[in-house]
């Protein structure tokens, strides 16, 4: 069974979902029974959730880094999702530059979008710019 991971808007905990259950009906968090925002099965997170998924993960996990007001960032948004559902072995995160600066410096992101690959923890290759959903697969799959 395939899953992904969702951090709640409400109460801030960390959910682990099957991704069958995220995309038949809307998941629920496991603590305080809110609503869970999954968009396709690409979950918004902050720093302390990222650093959570990268340990907790088992495959692989995407990250597309991107700001509010970048309008290359609002066009891969669709593109982004539509990978996501298309690859269910992988979790597909968001990290929005803005809020979350300090991990985007650590991180070295220097230009967005930026989709970084992740495996083990370890980055493992990255892309600058917006990429349609078929590149996104042969980009998770190199």
């Amino acid at each position: 069974m395939s899953t992904t991971f969702s951090q709640c808007s409400k109460c801030h905990s960390l959910n682990k979902v099957a991704t069958d259950l995220a995309t038949q009906k809307e998941p629920v968090c496991g603590k305080c029974g809110s609503k869970l925002s999954i968009h396709g099965l690409v979950s918004d997170v902050n720093t302390n959730n990222f650093k959570k998924i990268l340990d907790k993960a088992e495959g692989p996990v995407i990250v597309d880094f991107w700001a509010s007001w970048c309008g290359p960032c609002r066009a891969y948004g669709p593109e982004y999702e539509k990978a996501s559902l298309q690859n269910k072995h992988a979790v597909f995160l968001k990290l929005n530059t803005e809020t979350e600066q300090e991990i985007s410096a650590k991180l070295g992101i220097r230009g967005i979008p930026c989709t970084i690959l992740f495996k083990n923890g370890k980055e493992v290759r990255r892309q600058s710019g917006a990429m349609s959903a078929e590149q996104v697969q042969l980009f998770l799959n190199q």
